[in-house]
This record gives C-alpha cells, sequence and structure tokens, in this order.
C-alpha cells in the first residue's frame, strides 16, 4: 500500500495577526457582562441619577429657551408663570452642573460600592484567585480588571449624566455660547466626575480587599467614607471651625467641585490644594492597600 502525501492542503498563512489584547481585558469584559445581567440592581442604581440629569437637563434647556423667548414645555402652561419666576432666581448655567456634580458624588458612592465592593473578597472566598494567577495573570493586570469594572460602573452613574447634561447646555445656548465662554466649566466638570469615579473606585477596593464578604465590605465602604464626613461635621460644630470638615471625603470632593468648576461663592473656603492632598493621600493609601493584598494573595496561589 502505498503512502501519498496532499502538500496542497499545507499552505502558508498569508494573513495579518491581530494586535494582542491587553491581559485584563477578557477579565473585565466578563465582569461587567456578569453585573450587567442583574437587572433590578441596575435598575435601581441607575434611575436616581439619571432622573436627576434629565430634570438637570431640562432646566438648563428651559432655562436658555425663556432667555431668548423662544417656546419652552413649560411656555404657556399654567406652570408658566412660576417656572419663570423660578428659573429667574436660578444662578447660572454652571451653577446646576455644580449641584448636579455634588449629588452625583452620592451616586458614585452608591454604584461603585454596589458593584465593586464585592470583587476581590469574594474571588478570594470562592478560590478563584487561584484560577486568575494561574493562567498566568499578573497581580497589575487583576487589579485594572477590577479597577476598570468599578470605574465603568461608576461612569455609567456620574460622567455620562455629567456629560449629558455639558452637552444640553452646550447645544441649547445661542449659537453655542456656552461652550465657548463656559468651556471651562466643561472641562472641569468632566475632569472631576473622572477623578471623583477614580478615588471612589480605589477606596472601595482596597476596602473589599481586606474584608471576608461583599457585605461587610459594603458595610466598610459607607461606614468608613460616611464616617469621616459625620467626624468632621462633628468637629467643626464642637470647635466652630469649618476647617474641620476637611477630614471628610465628601466635603473633600465638594471643595474639588467648587475650585475645578469656578464657583465664586464657595461652602469651604480652605485652600483647594488641601483637599487635592487629602483626596491624593487616600487614593494612594487605598493603593497600596491593594497591592499589598494582592501580593498575598498571588504567593497563597
Amino acid at each position: 500500500m502505498n503512502a501519498t502525501t496532499h502538500t496542497e492542503i499545507y499552505r502558508p498563512f498569508t494573513g495579518t495577526l491581530a494586535p494582542a489584547r491587553p491581559a485584563f481585558w477578557p477579565l473585565y469584559r466578563s465582569r461587567v457582562r456578569q453585573n450587567l445581567k442583574r437587572k433590578l440592581p441596575l435598575l435601581l442604581t441607575l434611575v436616581p441619577p439619571w432622573i436627576s440629569a434629565r430634570i438637570f437637563s431640562f432646566v438648563v434647556y428651559t432655562k436658555f429657551t425663556v432667555e431668548q423667548g423662544g417656546d419652552s414645555p413649560l411656555t404657556g402652561s399654567p406652570l408658566g408663570a412660576f417656572a419663570g419666576a423660578a428659573i429667574g432666581q436660578m444662578l447660572a448655567v454652571h451653577k446646576q452642573i455644580i449641584t448636579f456634580a455634588t449629588v452625583s458624588s452620592l451616586f458614585a458612592l452608591v454604584m461603585i460600592a454596589w458593584y465593586g465592593a464585592g470583587q476581590i473578597c469574594e474571588d478570594r472566598r470562592a478560590g478563584a484567585h487561584l484560577l486568575y494567577f494561574s493562567r498566568p495573570l499578573t497581580r497589575l493586570d487583576y487589579f485594572l480588571a477590577h479597577f476598570a469594572t468599578a470605574f465603568t460602573f461608576g461612569a455609567f452613574a456620574v460622567i455620562l449624566p455629567i456629560l449629558l447634561i455639558c452637552t444640553v447646555a452646550v447645544f441649547s445656548s445661542p449659537e453655542y455660547s456656552f461652550l465657548i465662554e463656559k468651556w471651562d466649566v466643561v472641562l472641569g466638570a468632566l475632569g472631576y466626575s473622572v477623578i471623583n469615579v477614580a478615588v471612589m473606585s480605589l477606596i472601595v477596593l482596597a476596602i473589599s480587599s481586606v474584608s471576608s464578604r461583599k457585605t461587610y465590605a459594603l458595610a466598610g465602604v459607607f461606614g468608613f467614607v460616611l464616617g469621616l464626613d459625620a467626624l468632621g461635621g462633628v468637629l467643626w460644630q464642637l470647635q466652630r471651625d469649618k476647617n474641620f470638615a476637611i477630614i471628610g471625603v465628601m466635603r473633600n470632593f465638594r471643595r474639588l467641585i467648587e475650585w475645578m468648576l469656578s464657583d465664586n461663592d464657595p461652602r469651604f473656603d480652605w485652600n483647594p490644594w488641601w483637599s487635592a492632598a487629602v483626596l491624593g493621600g487616600i487614593a494612594l493609601a487605598a493603593a497600596i492597600v491593594i497591592a499589598s493584598r494582592l501580593k498575598r494573595m498571588e504567593v497563597v496561589a
């Protein structure tokens, strides 16, 4: 029996290889898809920020429309006089953006805490990190996957709504005057939202890395963030010194908003660089905690 070789099936590869994906990308995509499947928590956490964003966008749109003397959904209605008086008493449009950016800090806290608090601790509890680090997956890739996941859901609640309000303000203003005259407000709002989500993500992941369960991590996140603000408020009232509020995380975010968005009537008058230093120190401490915990998890793996 004669053996034959069919050389026609062995052909050289003539295509082009696809660029290599970042190592953290599959884990990040898996995390996001898994969380998006749970519709009820997603609905409960996204409805408040997006309803607020639509209300603020409507106020901004109506303000510009009334100022131009055009038609508005409120103009000519029984609520028209009331809306016109209320809008007349409102501050500039960027004041509305400052107000929403202040409220969005709470939305970021809730959203990132819910979707980020259980990531690292649940991996360790289930032993999933043994699989991830044996693939192999570096500690940096593992961190980036979880940080990007928390940042993504924080962006849903903060960055995208602020982008919506700024977009409405730009296109509602006559000849895009808001963009021309207040471009620093737009950049400041987007820059602040990125900083807010990034710092919150680091805080949540750090507390998750030292917790044993998601419920403990959630309690730790709200206890740390809101507890520091409560402590700063108590010291403020006892000492009659507003500067003690610098202890609070949320109040430092408030001072950062007032500075980045050029608020002429700030609630807190301390140097904004102190707030930047406090938030930067918290973020650095959180990153150190995460790095040390991931190092221990990798050694165990």
